[in-house]
């Protein structure tokens, strides 16, 4: 029943067909991999917001969940402190025979005791956990803030980027249409060979410009991921506008903002209130605490049953507290200073960043009304004219690399105001624009 298997030309066929099977099924699972995982380069890069870029960095942050977990941690404290003590409980054999070992002849005690926590010094224990829970949940609010204004910047240097890229490109086809325009006009005899050189130059310089305001983008991107918490290569795109219709701000509103709502003031508020109730706790340790102790003691050899109770109450003589009611004191000051030098520094960087946004916000109107307005019709005027022989080509060239600065300059000029913003925004915790 084997011989046809044996047979050899059947054996061949039977090799060849299982060839055929394997280099079909090879094909199939490619084709299969290829349309399940995809290619790299085919796939659309997915396009996230400011909100979903803010987002993932509050969810990747590293530092941000250590502060979570402080939280949490001082939770702990917070319940430790309002334990009281536990009591002991002791048990003693005395007067016991050399003779007999045992209980029956010795004279045998068992007896608890409690330590009386006195002064309040519990309710104050807790009231410095408290505080401090407090300070630390202000502390994880103030860099949730500066993640999220670090995020909003690196964000805006993104859009900005993207932006000074477009005009390079843009640029760089111009010089290109004119590098070519003036090598045809030269072939035909109208200009001369220095006019096809400039053109050249001008076009070098331009591809160097898109060069650099790629890589430029390239650089911001990749702070965005580290900011993120993605700083391996992640495919993706970003999708936004850059605020250009910046609205006018009052001071007073900022700084009354940043007063009520800031959090890094109300870490400054809380060390005072922790130096403080430490320092009214190490003045209330001066009061001893009490040791309350009963017990029952067995008399063996007089065959009788006795109850003691005794009160213990250390005597202040020599250790009151002093040199740590003295360090309270000192704590309690250096927290009032600090908090004096926190607001201080706030409100001169809520200053400066104030100044700031007003100068690049009249520059914007600046270059939004005239500058840009005249530059493009500069332009349009000097490059028909030059076609018209009207105007020299050093006009043309000039005319072109102002109309290229101008772009990037007001570009420039948006991306210091939007980072303006964000550091405003985290300062006053206020939202500025849509």
């Amino acid at each position: 029943m084997f011989t046809h298997f044996f047979n050899r030309h059947n054996f061949q066929r039977c090799i060849s067909k299982y060839h055929l099977l394997l280099v079909c099924s090879f094909i199939y699972f490619s084709a299969c991999h290829e349309i399940v995982c995809g290619n790299d380069i085919q796939t659309p890069a997915k396009a996230i917001s400011l909100k979903e870029a803010i987002d993932i960095a509050l969810e990747r942050n590293p530092e941000l969940q250590s502060m979570k977990d402080q939280v949490e941690a001082q939770i702990g404290s917070l319940k430790q402190a309002g334990l009281y003590p536990n009591p002991v409980i002791n048990f003693l054999a005395e007067e016991m025979p050399t003779d007999e070992i045992g209980l029956n002849e010795s004279q045998n005690q068992v007896s608890i005791t409690q330590p009386i926590i006195t002064g309040g010094k519990r309710g104050l224990a807790i009231k410095v956990s408290e505080k401090a829970k407090e300070k630390n949940e202000f502390e994880r609010d103030s860099f949730l803030l500066s993640v999220i204004a670090d995020t909003k910047k690196a964000f805006y240097k993104v859009l900005a980027g993207q932006e000074s890229h477009s005009v390079a490109k843009e640029t760089e086809k111009i010089s290109k249409d004119i590098y070519e325009s003036e090598k045809t006009r030269f072939e035909a005899g109208e200009v001369a060979l220095t006019n096809v050189f400039r053109a050249e130059v001008e076009f070098s310089k331009a591809k160097n410009l898109v060069s650099r305001t790629e890589g430029e983008l390239q650089n911001s991107f990749r702070e965005l991921q580290t900011i993120m918490g993605i700083p391996e290569a992640t495919d993706f795109d970003i999708t936004g506008k850059l605020i250009t219709t910046p609205m006018e701000l009052s001071f007073h509103e900022l700084e009354r903002s940043m007063k009520n709502n800031q959090p890094l003031l109300r870490v400054s508020e809380k060390n005072i209130e922790i130096a403080e109730a430490g320092l009214l706790l190490e003045q209330r340790q001066a009061i001893p605490n009490i040791t309350v102790s009963a017990g029952y003691k067995r008399l063996s050899q007089e065959d009788a049953d006795t109850i003691q109770f005794s009160l213990g109450i250390p005597a202040p003589f020599f250790n009151r507290n002093q040199g740590n009611i003295q360090k309270g004191k000192a704590l309690s000051r250096k927290a009032k200073n600090e908090s004096m030098s926190v607001y201080q520094q706030m409100l001169f960087e809520l200053k400066k960043n104030f100044n700031l946004y007003n100068i690049e916000r009249r520059r914007l109107i600046e270059f939004k009304n005239k500058i840009l307005p005249g530059t493009e019709k500069a332009l349009s005027l000097i490059t028909n004219g030059y076609k018209e022989g009207e105007f020299d080509y050093i006009d043309l060239l000039d005319t072109q690399r102002i109309w290229a600065d101008t772009r990037v300059s007001y570009i420039d000029v948006i991306k210091q105001l939007n980072l303006i913003i964000a550091d405003i925004e985290r300062l006053a915790v206020i939202k500025i624009g849509k």
